[in-house]
C-alpha cells in the first residue's frame, strides 16, 4: 500500500517538472512518513525525468537554520545537468520558473571523486579535491499543501528534490582557503531593489563541512560522486521572488559576480 503510495507522489512531482506553473496539490495521506520514504520518493523522481546528473546540493546545512524550519538532519537534492549553467552572464526563460526565488550559495567542483570507505571524510581532507564556485539556485516546488507541519514540509521538501530547480555556477575562483565564509557578505538584488539579507554567522555553514556532511550522507544511501560534480552548501542569503523581465545580480565581492535576465 505505501509503496503505491510513494510511486504516486513520484509520479505526479515528475510529471509536473516540464510545467511548474501547475504543480500538484496533495493531501495529507500523499505524505512520506519518514526520511527513508522521502528519498525514496526523491530518487524515483530522478529516474522517471531522466534530465541527467550534474551534482548535488544540499541545504539546512547549519544548525540554527535546521532549528528555525524544523529540519533534523541536512536537505540532500541533486542537481539536474539540464538545469545547470556555468558561467557569470545568462538569460533564462521565465516559463521555466514560474513562482520561484533566486538564492545565493557557496559551491565547489570535485577535480578528484571521494571514494566509498569506512571512514568517514573529514573537511580538511576533501578542500584540496575541490574548486571554488558561487553559484545560484533557483528554488521552488512543484507541489501545494495546506496546513503541513515544519516537519512535514521537511520531507516533502526531500521528496520533491530538495526544492530545487536550476543553478547558476560562476567561473573558478582561485586562492579561496582563506575566505571567512560565514561572514564574507554577499550582495543579492533584483531590479534594483534593496539587496538580500545576508545568513552570516551561526546562520551559515562552513562549506567545505557541508560537502563533507553531504559526502558521507550519499555513502551512507549507495551513492558516490564523481569528479567534475558540483556540490552546492545552502542558502547564504535569503531567497527572493522575481518575474518577468527582472534582472538579478548576485555580487560575491571577491568570489566573483553572477547576473541572470528573465
Amino acid at each position: 500500500m505505501r509503496n503505491a503510495v510513494l510511486d504516486k507522489l513520484a509520479d505526479d512531482l515528475a510529471a509536473a517538472w516540464p510545467n511548474p506553473a501547475q504543480p500538484v496539490k496533495l493531501t495529507r495521506d500523499m505524505f512520506p512518513l519518514d526520511r527513508a520514504e522521502a528519498y525514496d520518493v526523491q530518487d524515483q523522481m530522478h529516474l522517471l525525468l531522466g534530465q541527467g546528473l550534474a551534482g548535488w546540493k544540499v541545504g539546512a546545512t547549519s544548525q540554527k537554520m535546521r532549528e528555525l524550519d524544523g529540519h533534523d538532519d541536512v536537505i540532500p537534492g541533486r542537481i539536474f545537468a539540464t538545469r545547470s549553467y556555468v558561467g557569470p552572464k545568462h538569460d533564462l526563460l521565465i516559463s521555466d520558473f514560474p513562482n520561484a526565488r533566486v538564492e545565493t550559495e557557496f559551491a565547489f567542483r570535485l577535480v578528484e571523486a571521494p571514494v566509498m570507505r569506512r571512514t568517514p571524510w573529514t573537511a580538511a581532507e576533501l578542500v584540496p579535491m575541490m574548486t571554488l564556485h558561487p553559484a545560484i539556485e533557483i528554488i521552488g516546488n512543484r507541489y501545494i499543501v495546506e496546513d503541513a507541519s515544519k516537519a512535514e514540509n521537511s520531507l516533502l521538501t526531500i521528496a520533491d528534490n530538495g526544492g530545487g530547480m536550476a543553478f547558476v555556477f560562476g567561473y573558478e575562483v582561485k586562492d579561496w582557503q582563506g575566505t571567512d565564509f560565514q561572514n564574507h557578505p554577499i550582495s543579492l538584488s533584483v531590479s534594483g531593489a534593496d539587496a538580500a539579507e545576508n545568513f552570516l554567522g551561526e546562520m551559515r555553514c562552513v562549506p567545505a563541512e557541508a560537502v563533507a556532511d553531504l559526502v558521507n550522507h550519499l555513502a551512507a544511501r549507495g551513492y558516490e560522486l564523481a569528479a567534475g560534480d558540483f556540490v552546492s552548501t545552502g542558502a547564504a542569503t535569503v531567497p527572493q521572488p522575481f518575474v518577468a523581465g527582472d534582472n538579478v545580480i548576485a555580487d560575491f565581492g571577491s568570489l566573483g559576480i553572477i547576473e541572470l535576465q528573465f
